[in-house]
């Protein structure tokens, strides 16, 4: 019998990673690593994967963590300005990713059936998750005028943050079917 995305006990492997370490880990290691390839991190990717994927403390604390990397790095090696702008827009960007996280963990009884329950308050997330992030970081616009948001700018952005997120899940798929296969041959 091979791997099934619709296996009932995905819901069991889905709890049994959310409890691992390791896969909490390699959340935080890759968002973490994820500052030497770009300068702003795909935050809403990681806040919606961890915010679906581990129960709501250690989401807010992982992300967190992934967003702190994140801002020592830029401030440290790429040498961000120390000024009150953007402190405002590390804390802005930090806020928002939180708030998508919160908005993750939410967890509505379809995405607890199964995979593709799970699949889908993902889309969900990522496309409400995109609206929180850049709506907050839009607001803080208005206030200091640094960047300027064309669709074209968004749509690349939105983009970004999709390929993460559909990596980080078929990463976060894999410890759960590695589970299912686990739990499969202990009850043989």
């Amino acid at each position: 019998m091979g791997l099934n995305f619709f296996d009932p006990r995905w819901g069991i492997g889905r709890e049994a990673v959310a409890a691992s370490r390791l896969w909490r880990y390699s959340l935080i290691a890759i968002g973490s690593a994820s500052s030497l390839i770009y300068p702003h991190v795909p935050l809403v990717s990681f806040a919606a994967l961890a915010g679906i994927t581990l129960h709501r403390k250690q989401a807010v604390v992982s992300v967190a963590l992934i967003w702190f990397v994140n801002q020592v790095y830029g401030f440290a090696l790429r040498d961000y300005p120390l000024s009150p702008i953007a402190l405002l827009w590390g804390v802005t960007m930090g806020l928002g990713t939180v708030a998508v996280v919160l908005l993750a963990s939410m967890q509505p009884k379809f995405s607890d059936r199964g995979w593709l329950g799970q699949t889908l308050w993902l889309g969900v997330v990522m496309l409400l998750g995109f609206g929180i992030a850049q709506s907050s970081i839009l607001f803080v616009n208005q206030w200091v005028g640094m960047h300027g948001f064309t669709a074209d700018v968004l749509l690349r952005l939105f983009m970004r943050e999709l390929v993460w997120a559909i990596a980080l899940f078929t990463l976060y798929t894999a410890f759960v079917l590695n589970h299912q296969r686990s739990l499969r041959h202990t009850l043989r």
